[in-house]
């Protein structure tokens, strides 16, 4: 039972006060497993991330310009250990520009892990969830097999790169959310549908943070929040 309260976390609830562009008091709540927050560009969807990535206020963060600025607070409330946050920011923290740079860094970033397995353990079990990731894509799996992101197109770089953050966690038995920043902008719609369809059967957290061009048939699986409602 140690192994599990000690590699364990969900965020819960995020409660902004006067916080960058949220005037008065916004309180999300994040179920247990899927949650997707949209919004407009402007709407504060990247201050919502950056709050979590932080456990709080985030640097260079500003009052909202209507409030004083004494009154600004930001509480992220949590479930299991609070630690795993920034130990493996990494792996929770995904979008299109993240996803990249996993793709493109994942030895170095194996370095920073010294009980991950051995990068060929890693390797055989990537290449099984990016064929999930682009089961859709056929063609595209026999293209990659060797999982080399220099070869690739953007949109399979991406999901190359969600696919490593997606094993290491599996390897190194993490339950961790993972926080999704416009993960689809770079995705075609059958790489969206792949994308989507592997994540509903996925057990850890998801929080999704998203514009409305971004979302497909399978939003319906989430809990759903409109920035610009709250």
């Amino acid at each position: 039972m140690k192994d599990i309260n000690t590699k364990s976390i969900r965020f819960e609830k995020l409660h902004l006060h006067n916080y960058g562009i949220f005037y008065g008091s916004h309180d999300f709540v994040f179920e247990r497993q899927q949650t997707i927050i949209v919004g407009d560009p402007g709407s504060g969807k990247t201050t919502i991330v950056n709050a979590l990535a932080n456990l709080g206020l985030a640097r260079g963060v500003k009052p909202n310009f209507e409030a004083n600025p004494q009154e600004m607070s930001v509480k992220v409330s949590t479930s299991g250990n609070p630690k795993l946050v920034e130990k493996y920011i990494s792996l929770i923290f995904l979008g299109t520009d993240a996803a990249v740079h996993l793709a493109k860094n994942q030895e170095t970033i194996l370095s920073e892990f010294p009980d991950a397995p051995h990068k060929n353990t890693v390797k055989d079990e990537m290449g099984v969830i990016f064929r999930a990731l682009l089961k859709e894509k056929p063609h595209k799996i026999k293209a990659h097999q060797d999982l080399e992101p220099h070869i690739m197109a953007m949109g399979e770089t991406v999901c190359l790169g969600y696919a490593f953050a997606f094993t290491v966690r599996k390897v190194l038995n993490l339950d961790i959310p993972a926080v999704f920043d416009s993960p689809c902008e770079l995705l075609d719609p059958q790489g969206r549908n792949g994308f989507y369809s592997f994540l509903k059967q996925q057990p850890f957290q998801q929080i999704m943070v998203c514009s409305a061009s971004e979302l497909d048939k399978n939003e319906g699986h989430y809990k759903l929040h409109r920035a610009g409602d709250l």
